[in-house]
């Protein structure tokens, strides 16, 4: 329903921000992070958001980051973890650090988050991983159907392990070791990057 909201700063705590808009004041929970970035009471600013009604409420939730949005989205689709959890943990480890610990399957990484026990970190592993993984190199995909290079390919698998906070000569080792088990020919950068994810 909202996509975003554009307005003046009027109260800022370290879980929560109202946007005057337009004379109407929006009340968005937030996670640590946007509150970390917000500028000083007075502001204009814009507030990416995501609504949420339920039986009980109706609540908005707001970010300054797509990043930060998009993760939360995938968080809450995981069963048993509510906006609330997700918050936290968005609040609790930086976009990239919970990345990389879903990647990695850090099952330690994230049951240190509050809220998340080791089953649901598990969860959020097996539901999340690949998600990660195909979302954050969509972009770097070529047009379907069209023959790739094996330089590109691994150029593009590299770059993709880069972005999710590998160190490259990591990355690049594991990408050697994966192609020994992938037909380059007809190997997508998904598939590369899957490969190359069990040995790093």
């Amino acid at each position: 329903m909202y996509h975003y909201l554009q307005g003046q700063l009027i109260e800022k705590t370290p879980t929560s921000a109202v946007l005057d808009v337009s004379g109407v004041g929006f009340y968005l929970q937030i996670p640590l992070s946007t509150y970390e970035a917000l500028p000083e009471i007075g502001k204009n600013i814009r507030i990416l958001t995501h609504f949420i009604v339920r039986e009980d409420a109706h609540t908005l939730y707001g970010f300054l980051t797509e990043e930060e949005r998009r993760l939360f989205k995938l968080l809450i689709s995981v069963s048993g973890i509510g906006p609330k959890t997700a918050i936290t943990a968005l609040s609790g480890v930086s976009a990239e650090e919970l990345k990389r610990a879903i990647v990695e399957g850090a099952v330690h990484v994230l049951q240190g988050i509050s809220g998340i026990g080791r089953k649901t970190a598990e969860r959020m592993v097996v539901e999340l991983r690949e998600k990660l993984v195909v979302e954050t190199h969509a972009a770097q995909s070529t047009v379907p159907g069209v023959a790739r290079g094996k330089q590109a390919l691994v150029e593009d698998s590299l770059q993709a392990l880069v972005a999710l906070g590998y160190r490259r000569q990591d990355a690049r080792e594991a990408i050697q070791k994966a192609l020994k088990t992938q037909e380059a020919e007809s190997c997508s950068v998904e598939d590369l990057i899957r490969a190359s994810l069990k040995y790093v």
